[in-house]
């Protein structure tokens, strides 16, 4: 059954639960690694042959990892590749942004509370949503129903995904080593600061806006997302539309992307207006026991006013349908370009 449209969606009212996260090692490079290019930088990760090279020498040069620091501006691109795989991440810089919809905008869910929220850390997201080909540098098995390299993974649980996040880890490993086994090690679910992990509902938000305030990150919806497609078509490979204004392809339409969030109202005031948040999580297990979470953009399947940038979907975090997909971010540590 096909989960997009009002019919397709569970009820707004199911609570919520389910774990995401997983914890990077700090990956240390030998200088020579590292290369600069028109403001992008690149490092390649060490196949296992050369792992026993990488020696103590070089500890705690962070700097050497590409998303160990800030970046200088929003948008800016900084890439690493594992097995010939490139990762390419923008810099999403710390800031405030008007969360939710104004009642004006056409098609807006009344639950769509507009609030003023505060990022007081800045971090890196994956540029597109996570391929099939970074699906398997990690994992031998391809879940996917629409198969292709380029194409984003699809049918991943929650459960899948702090495995992912967490063996990536792994596979870049401490000191720059690639490791050649497979090794799963899930974490908890907390985002944690130099991790690989989902993206907060608010994270998501701005990130996908950068900087916009309309239902759509451009002018038109049909010039960044693929999306309304009723004949079983299926996802697209990942940027072949237009990006974002922070180069950010798909944040609209083609899958629906799993936020760390457990889904429930942002808080109101007594007139039901949006409260200001700080770094917002979502609603705690206490408040919100269940399995459903948050998931944004909307897919290739889905309706127009399911891939505003304010639309709040939901998911059960167990399931596993072709419609969904996800894209992960990583906070490096602070410092003062990162307040």
């Amino acid at each position: 059954m096909k989960r997009s449209g009002t019919a397709r969606r569970f009820g707004r009212w199911a609570s919520v639960a389910a774990v995401l996260g997983g914890c990077v090692g700090w990956a240390v490079f030998d200088e020579k690694t590292v290369c600069a290019n028109g403001g992008e930088t690149a490092v390649a990760v060490k196949s296992a042959e050369f792992a026993d090279l990488v020696k103590t020498a070089n500890d705690g040069d962070l700097a050497a990892f590409p998303l160990a620091t800030p970046g200088e501006k929003a948008g800016e691109r900084r890439t690493f590749t594992v097995d010939g795989v490139e990762f390419a991440f923008r810099w999403v810089p710390p800031g405030r942004f008007w969360q939710g919809s104004p009642e004006t905008e056409e098609e807006r869910e009344y639950y769509e509370y507009r609030r003023e929220v505060e990022l007081t850390r800045g971090f890196w997201v994956l540029e597109t949503e996570t391929t099939q080909e970074m699906w398997s540098v990690v994992f031998d098995e391809n879940p996917s129903k629409f198969r292709g390299a380029k194409r984003p993974v699809d049918s991943v649980g929650l459960a899948e995904i702090a495995e992912f996040c967490a063996a990536l880890s792994e596979r870049v490993g401490a000191n720059g080593a690639v490791k050649s086994e497979k090794t799963l090690n899930p974490e908890g679910a907390e985002q944690k600061i130099g991790a690989f992990a989902l993206p907060t509902e608010a994270q998501w938000e701005y990130a996908a806006r950068a900087g916009t305030t309309g239902p759509y990150p451009a002018a038109t919806l049909e010039e960044i997302a693929w999306f309304g497609d009723e004949n079983d078509g299926g996802t697209r490979d990942v940027a072949t539309k237009k990006p974002n204004a922070w180069g950010l392809y798909d944040v609209c339409g083609n899958l629906w992307e799993w936020c760390a969030d457990r889904y429930d109202d942002y808080p109101t005031d007594e007139n039901g207006r949006g409260l200001p948040a700080t770094d917002p999580t979502g609603a705690t297990p206490e408040e919100c026991p269940g399995n459903i979470r948050v998931d944004r953009g909307g897919c290739w399947d889905s309706e127009a006013r399911e891939c505003r940038t304010a639309y709040r979907g939901f998911y059960d975090a167990d399931r596993k349908g072709p419609y969904v997909g996800f894209r992960f971010v990583f906070v490096p540590e602070i410092d003062e370009r990162n307040r």
